[in-house]
């Protein structure tokens, strides 16, 4: 479990092109902080932009993030 910045953080996990409907790889850590905690055991999922399984922890430059919601600047 890795505790991040999801405004300065480009993984997989917190992605909208990584397949994971239910969110199952991301909790709230502290969302007015933008810290959210990332499981990096969750298995890989398909990355619908790439077409290609990925792990929660990579990162690629089509990332865009689905949790724009609860970003505070």
């Amino acid at each position: 479990m890795f505790n991040l910045n999801i405004k300065n953080t480009k993984k997989c996990a917190i992605c909208k092109y990584w397949y994971d409907p239910t969110n199952s790889a991301i909790s709230p850590r502290n969302p007015k902080l933008n810290l959210w905690t990332i499981d990096d055991r969750s298995p890989k999922k398909k990355c619908i932009k790439k077409n290609h399984e990925m792990s929660p922890m990579a990162f690629c430059q089509d990332f865009e993030c689905k949790l724009q919601i609860f970003l505070r600047f």
